[in-house]
């Protein structure tokens, strides 16, 4: 349910000036935008790897744009593109010089990007078009900076994610658990994942806790809670990898016993999002992109914060921005940054019916963000979870591999042998410290 699924792929037109004729529509309810000239419409063309439920409230911003602007001189086109083959497609795309104006990225995953000039620095736009970072969370503004381009800002921040477990009521009624008293901590978590595993023959066909054998499941599990038992991915200057190793063994342990010694966790499921919605799992740590397919489901669902399984209680820290990339004609990134500045001034629908916390303070604190949207037994801890959300991205050329969700990455590959005892936690830590250490000495 995460960033793709079943995208349908559209050929980019060729970006061109379209004659229009008719007069400046009346104001709109948004947010203003700088009245333009009409005697022409300029296409500013967006590429999206959005593909689950939030994909569908995206197209519905991207319209409300649209509308907004409706004659006054400038669109969104929108294209899908589909994630696994974004990355390619883009980079092939903007050496030909016809790359898109702007897309998704996942904050601070794209050093290589930003030394390579494939992106855009935004300082001085941000500037020229007076979008108030005042109204922004610190911390979200400082992952978007990235060292190689004298810490400028290359993208935008639109919503803020981390990790929590989505549980079952059902189970938890058929439990005798306290849905007001979810697990706090490494015992209680486990206590909660027991109870409401079933098994038949001595095999696990209910996970209390939903595990796959590799891939995302068991390798973000590691991430949060080895950070929490006191592990650094790299020290915070970026020059020594694997700090406090042995806390990222004990988390590796951790994430086996689930499988080997409690017993609440199956190796044999695939489909980790398909399991938690057919009732094949009770406890489903997984981000806001995954609230809305529930919701229309009929799910009978409750959100937790994520348990302090280590002593440090941290979490998982994403957050979908926009990006700018390369144009031959530089005289279009006023363009898309003015239409940048209006998608995040106008992101409430994006950050109540669509996924993930806002990291701006004017819409928090607007007095109806809590009841817009899906309910917030079902989203608020997403929100609430984002103080202590901060293990993010590490900011180097090779920062791929040292992120914690991913499904394939130089992390994963040396991880999921793990999981099925091919290879000790141990020799894993070795692995890990050879691959980032290499990564964090070229910068």
């Amino acid at each position: 349910m995460k960033k793709n699924k079943n995208n349908n792929k559209k050929n980019i037109g060729r970006r061109k000036f379209l004659k229009t004729a008719g007069v400046v529509a009346a104001a709109s309810p948004f947010l203003g935008f700088p009245n333009i000239s009409v005697a022409s419409t300029k296409e500013v063309v967006h590429w999206s790897w959005l593909g689950a439920s939030d994909a569908e409230v995206w197209k519905e911003c991207i319209e409300d744009f649209n509308k907004a602007h409706d004659g006054k001189g400038v669109q969104i086109v929108m294209e899908t593109i589909p994630n696994d083959q974004y990355d390619t497609k883009l980079l092939a795309a903007a050496s030909s010089g016809k790359a898109p104006d702007f897309g998704w990225q996942w904050t601070g995953s794209k050093a290589k990007w930003a030394n390579d000039g494939v992106i855009v620095p935004m300082d001085k736009l941000i500037s020229d078009v007076g979008l108030d970072l005042a109204d922004f969370s610190s911390n979200s503004i400082d992952k978007c900076r990235y060292p190689q381009v004298d810490n400028q800002i290359c993208s935008i921040p639109m919503d803020l994610m981390t990790i929590c477990p989505e549980v079952n009521m059902d189970h938890v009624a058929e439990a005798g658990l306290d849905p007001d008293s979810p697990p706090m901590d490494s015992d209680s978590l486990i206590d909660w994942g027991v109870k409401m595993t079933k098994q038949s023959g001595g095999k696990v066909t209910r996970s209390g806790i939903i595990q796959t054998a590799s891939s995302v499941q068991p390798n973000v599990t590691w991430g949060i809670v080895a950070h929490q038992m006191g592990f650094q991915r790299a020290s915070d200057d970026l020059k020594t990898a694997c700090i406090n190793p042995n806390a990222g063994i004990k988390a590796m342990e951790w994430v086996l016993d689930l499988f080997d010694k409690h017993k609440c966790s199956s190796r044999d499921i695939s489909d980790r999002y398909k399991a938690f919605g057919q009732g094949e799992g009770s406890i489903f740590w997984t981000g806001p992109w995954t609230i809305n397919g529930y919701v229309e489901q009929g799910l009978n669902f409750r959100t937790y914060q994520f348990p302090n399984v280590g002593g440090k209680h941290l979490n998982y820290f994403e957050a979908g921005s926009l990006e700018m990339y390369v144009q031959k004609d530089t005289g279009r990134y006023e363009e898309t940054m003015k239409a940048i500045k209006w998608l995040s001034d106008n992101s409430f629908k994006w950050t109540t019916v669509g996924r993930g916390g806002s990291p701006r303070a004017s819409i928090l604190n607007r007095s109806d963000y809590k009841t817009a949207g899906p309910d917030w037994s079902k989203r608020g801890a997403f929100i609430e979870q984002l103080d202590n959300a901060t293990i993010g991205e590490i900011p180097v050329l090779g920062g791929g591999d040292f992120t914690i969700y991913s499904g394939g990455n130089g992390m994963v590959k040396i991880l999921d042998p793990v999981w099925i005892g091919q290879k000790s936690p141990e020799q894993a830590m070795e692995e890990l410290q050879a691959l980032w250490q290499k990564h964090l000495d070229k910068g």
